[in-house]
């Protein structure tokens, strides 16, 4: 599994190996704060212990840009409700729980990175879901903004270790944790550095829609920001990223 802070990931074959993942980092109380602390929990602020990451392949490579193609993997995933700081606390809880043992087999999971945050816009009317597009939140058809966005929920994920699926992986005890299949997919991805906050997350998605847009890539509107260290890491050495699924 793939991604680093300063490239620190290397390439054999085209193909990008896991390199040693600067310590997890934690996206701020304005928009990721706790997501990762527990990332890599081993790490010191100025490196150490590798952690895992979905591997992926280059496509194409421009700063702090790339396209890349992910296998597939697994992922456990909570749905939590605003106000953010709260959202996170919740969701955070409940995944590093689940991994921790709180499942069927009272498995333990090693950590992985990164954490994922994405804005979700259900809306519940009369009795029947309606799913927002992500125009009706942003005006435009690049989805919901990361940051002053009404969004109705945030998905919280955290990616599971190589050679976990759906099928195989230990039944979450809480019921609002569910494990699911991510299947192989392109994906850009802008990275930046510092403390993650909700404005500059959103910063970083204008940025990769321009890049995107200036050459002509289409892409979903499902964006989330990731974060793969933990909360002492000292901001040059941080690691954080917007991602977008490609069409």
């Amino acid at each position: 599994m793939t991604t680093s802070t300063f490239n620190p990931s290397t390439s054999t074959n085209g193909r990008t190996q896991p390199a040693p993942a600067q310590p997890q980092k934690t996206l701020r109380t304005g928009m990721l704060g706790i997501v990762t602390a527990a990332s890599v929990a081993a790490c010191s602020a100025f490196g150490g212990k590798a952690a895992e990451e979905p591997a992926y392949n280059v496509v194409i490579e421009d700063g702090d840009f790339q396209v890349r193609d992910y296998d597939g993997y697994a992922l456990a995933e909570t749905m939590v409700s605003p106000p953010f700081d709260a959202a996170t606390r919740t969701g955070f809880g409940r995944l590093v729980r689940y991994i921790s043992g709180a499942n069927s087999g009272k498995r333990k999971i090693e950590m992985t990175a990164p954490v994922e945050m994405e804005p979700r816009g259900e809306k519940i009317q009369m009795t029947a879901p309606v799913v927002m597009s992500p125009a009706e939140y942003s005006g435009a058809s690049q989805g919901p903004a990361l940051a002053g966005a009404a969004m109705d929920s945030w998905r919280m994920a955290f990616v599971l270790p190589e050679g976990y699926t759906a099928e195989n992986s230990p039944v979450p005890s809480n019921p609002a944790v569910m494990v699911r299949d991510v299947p192989p997919r392109r994906v850009a991805s802008v990275r930046f550095g510092g403390f993650m906050s909700d404005r500059n997350a959103e910063r970083e998605r204008k940025r990769l829609v321009d890049w995107l847009d200036d050459r002509g890539i289409e892409h979903q509107s499902d964006w989330r920001v990731a974060g793969y260290n933990p909360p002492w890491t000292i901001p040059p050495l941080r690691r954080n990223e917007v991602l977008v699924t490609l069409r």
